[in-house]
């Protein structure tokens, strides 16, 4: 297993990177020296052709792809954050808003910016399990995370 020493700048930029989507820009990771690439897969220039001839040469060896959030995973980081508060009203609301309809994302965020503790709360509780997706990643490329104090 490989060893990554990354500072805690460079373990957040992983984890941007991971929460990110847009769509034609895709990111790597590099495990050799912990440098998120960002490479726009249409509408390249030179110097994505060239970024991306690197990245082909050392793809899984030293380049490796930064998965994406799925929207499941957010789904289930709300109902899981939902579950946490203790005000019954706003938690009520949360669960109705839940349940279905358009938005869930937005409709979730709107009704937690009543009380921005709260908000501030769930974003902490989301980068929280973010953090961990990507360490479990890590881990699934055979490279031991060791955070730099």
């Amino acid at each position: 297993m490989k060893e990554l020493k990354l500072s805690k700048q460079q373990l957040q930029e992983i984890v941007d990177a991971y929460d990110m989507y847009v769509e034609g820009i895709e990111s790597f990771l590099n495990i050799e020296t912990g440098e998120v690439v960002i490479l726009r897969t249409f509408d390249r220039d030179d110097e994505d052709e060239e970024l991306s001839e690197i990245i082909e040469e050392g793809f899984n060896d030293v380049y490796f792809r930064i998965p994406g959030r799925e929207s499941n995973e957010g789904y289930e980081d709300m109902m899981d954050f939902a579950v946490t508060i203790e005000d019954a009203k706003l938690q009520s609301r949360l669960m109705h808003i839940l349940s279905g309809g358009k938005r869930i994302f937005r409709r979730f965020k709107d009704a937690l910016s009543s009380d921005g503790e709260q908000l501030e709360r769930y974003y902490q509780f989301v980068e929280e399990r973010n953090r961990k997706r990507v360490s479990d990643w890590l881990k699934s490329i055979e490279v031991k995370l060791i955070l730099e104090q």
